[in-house]
Parts: C-alpha cells; structure tokens; sequence
C-alpha cells in the first residue's frame, strides 16, 4: 500500500480557505418591506385643477377623452402582415362607359381598362371603406358664406354613409340658424335639434346608455349617414359654444366612430375654433373666385397663428369653377396656399352641379353620375388624410365609461337534478 502523501497547505494556494459559511437564510420567512423615503425628499405637490367646464354633465372623462397621448402606431398594424394582396379593380366586367353597355346588351364580361373612370371610382371606393382607427373629425370650413360647405358637408356624409355604413354623423356646428337640416334628404318629426341633444347629454354619456338612444335626437338619411341639425330659432338667448361643442363631442363619439362637422362663417366662434382645433383633416370649398380666395388665405394664416399650422398637411381643398369664377385664378390661387404648407396632392376639383347650388334638399341618387364619381374621389382623399392623421395619434380601445356587470337572483330555486337511478324509477312508476 502506497503512502499517502503529505496535504498540501491550504492556506497558501487556497485564497478562500478561511472562509466561514453565512447561516442558511429562510426565503419564505422573509417579507419584501417597501423602501423608506429620504429624509431630504419633500413630498409630490398636487397638481393643479384642470377640470374642463362640464355644465352638461358628461364628465370629465368623456371630454378629455379625445386628448391621448401619442405612441407608436405601428404596433397596431402588424396584422398587415397577413392581409391578402391588393384586389384588381379591373378583375370585375365593366359596367360603365362603351364596355358596360357592351356587356349589358350582350352578356359579355369585358374589362374595364386600367385608365378608366370606372377604375379609378373602384379604387376610390375602396380607399374610403378603409378601417380608421377612433373617432375620426373632419371639419368643412370657409370664412365666406355661400362657398359650398353645407352641401360638401352633406356629400361627404352621402359618400362615406353609402360606403362604410352606420357609424356616420354630419354635425352642424353653426352658433345659431344652420342650415344643414334644411339641405338634407330626409327630415323627421318632431325635427329635434342639436340642443335637444344637450338637454340629455348626461344620459347620453352615461354607462347606461344604449346604442340606439342616440338615434332620437338624428335624421337617418337613405345613404345610412345621420344629420345632427342646428337649431333654427331666432329667439335663443344662447349660441352654440365651445362647452356646447365638447358635450356633443363627449356623446357622438361615445356612439359613432366618423363625424363631418359643418362649420359656420365666423372663424372667430368659439364652436369654429374648437371644431378646427380638434379635427383629423379639414376640408376647404373654394369656387374659384378672387374675394373667396383672399378670405381662404386669410383663415389659413390664422389657423397657423393660433398654433395649428400641422393641420395644413391634411387640409384638402376642393376647387370649383362656377358660372362667375375666373378659371385664370386656378394657377395663383394654388401656388398661394402650397406657401402656406398645403400638399400639392390635396388639391382636388370638382365639377359645377346646379342641384347643390340651388338650395334644395340634396338628395344622392338623384345626382348625375359625374357628380356622384367626383365627390366619392373628392371622399377618397379626406379618408386618406384621416388615416395618415390617426396613425400618428392614440388609439383608444377602451371607454371610460363602462356598464357595470349585472347579476340577477332567480326569482326560485331551480328544480333539483334527479340522478339517473331517480329518473329510472320515476318513469317505472309513469310519474
């Protein structure tokens, strides 16, 4: 049997040899305590009230609803992976133009060409259907009475009803004496008013609310859009403000997810300035004319004075050349606003209709053809802003206001279940 040799010094080649083991700690006897201030740190100072004015008793967070902070919207559209490819316009036959009547007389299924109107009414079509994520705003103003924004309020609450459906409002916004309710297709009875609707804006706002109580107070139109109607006396003693405007915004957006706002003349109106200050896009009807013009340039330089020049980049104007415009303007007009950061690509014409200009009830399917195309590409490029508009912005998923859960007590107690052996017997006896 070998010797063992002599063990090595440990102290000399181990640093850690005299190391005395710490007791065994039991974890679950411990308890997670919460760190103490500092004695030099002063407590948070309560923050300032900044209630806004409530006085119709929506509450504050229905009016502050629509102020959300920014964060990244492209975690919202990772499903875009997985859409299915872009659809051909021109997959379908024609129905319009030499084609369409070929097809219709013979039964053939020709084409349509990739150039054509029909196409391009397709694509349009299809722009507007797009998803627009919140409550979107679009607010159709000029300073200069008679310029069209009733009735470009009216088509563009036609074109987006007849294509996205129920969900659509067109809010007339006028301090007092709107016309909007006079220029749609379909009145009711009684007409109700946008002050009806304040009368019962706290319930309206409230948890209790159900979809279709919102529907009294609107006029359903044949395109599925709905017209809130300003009040038409003269004998009110007050305008529609800006606490007037929140409290419908509070409502309307609790129950509709697209609102057209009809603006009246006055950009100095508290209702103009809030409907301005809180809109995705704006629209500006402009008849080719040199007074029209100058007041359009006007207002734009204010909106960028107050602050919101951003709005610019999603201002489309649409353009018109009526039987006292001067089409020579077209050129100065345009190049006027592009200084003013207006895109070039949002600039849109559309045709003269006399039925818009005549101050009758509007009524859509009556419209010719052109008109009806021209509006719904005119529609098309206010859906485009609104989208590119929300995807910088937040979007709210949840309401603040949200129905309790409700459980009921049976009236009785339920029958007691009979075992299999129970129910066996039962019927042996023919109970």
């Amino acid at each position: 049997m070998a010797e063992q040799q002599p063990r090595p010094d440990l102290d000399d080649d181990n640093p850690v040899a005299g190391y005395e083991a710490e007791d065994t700690v039991n974890l679950r006897a411990q308890r997670l305590r919460r760190p103490e201030a500092e004695p030099d740190e002063q407590p948070a100072e309560e923050s300032a009230d900044d209630t806004a004015p409530d006085p119709y008793g929506v509450g504050q967070d229905a009016l502050t609803a629509v102020e959300t902070p920014e964060v990244d919207p492209t975690a919202f559209y990772r499903a875009r992976l997985f859409d299915r490819q872009e659809e051909d316009p021109t997959a379908e036959p024609a129905e319009a133009g030499l084609r369409g009547r070929i097809n219709a007389a013979l039964g053939t299924h020709l084409k349509p060409k990739p150039t054509s109107a029909e196409v391009r009414l397709r694509q349009s079509i299809r722009v507007v259907q797009q998803p627009l994520p919140g409550c979107s705003v679009v607010s159709v103003i000029n300073p200069k009475g008679g310029a069209g924004k009733t009735p470009t309020s009216v088509m563009l609450g036609s074109t987006f009803g007849k294509h996205r459906g129920h969900g659509v409002t067109v809010f007339d916004a006028s301090e007092s004496l709107g016309s909007l309710g006079d220029r749609a297709a379909r009145t009711t009875d009684p007409e109700l008013t946008v002050w009806d609707l304040l009368d019962h804006a706290h319930e309206l706002a409230s948890s209790s609310a159900v979809s279709g109580s919102l529907n009294a107070f609107l006029r359903r139109q044949p395109t599925m859009e709905d017209i809130l109607a300003a009040d038409n006396s003269a004998d009110r003693e007050r305008n529609l403000g800006w606490d007037e405007c929140a409290a419908v915004m509070a409502v309307l957006r609790r129950h509709r997810d697209l609102i057209v706002i009809d603006t009246a003349a006055n950009p100095l109106a508290e209702s103009w300035q809030w409907a301005v200050q809180h809109s995705d896009a704006l629209v500006v009807p402009l008849p080719l004319r040199l007074d029209i013009a100058r007041q359009v340039y006007q207002m734009l330089e204010g909106i960028i004075a107050r602050g919101y020049g951003h709005l610019l980049a999603s201002t489309i104007v649409v353009t018109c050349a009526t039987p006292d415009s001067n089409p020579n303007l077209a050129t100065a007009v345009f190049e006027d606003l592009r200084n003013l950061a207006v895109l070039e690509s949002n600039f849109i014409q559309a045709p003269y209709e006399p039925a818009l200009a005549r101050g009758d009830r509007i009524v859509y399917k009556d419209l010719p053809p052109a008109t009806i195309e021209a509006y719904t590409n005119v529609t098309a490029l206010v859906a485009d802003n609104v989208a590119a508009a929300r995807a910088g912005a937040a979007y709210q998923f949840t309401d603040p206001y949200s129905p309790q859960p409700v459980y009921r007590q049976p009236d009785s107690a339920p029958p007691p279940q009979l075992s299999q052996w129970e129910r066996r017997s039962r019927d042996r006896r023919g109970a």
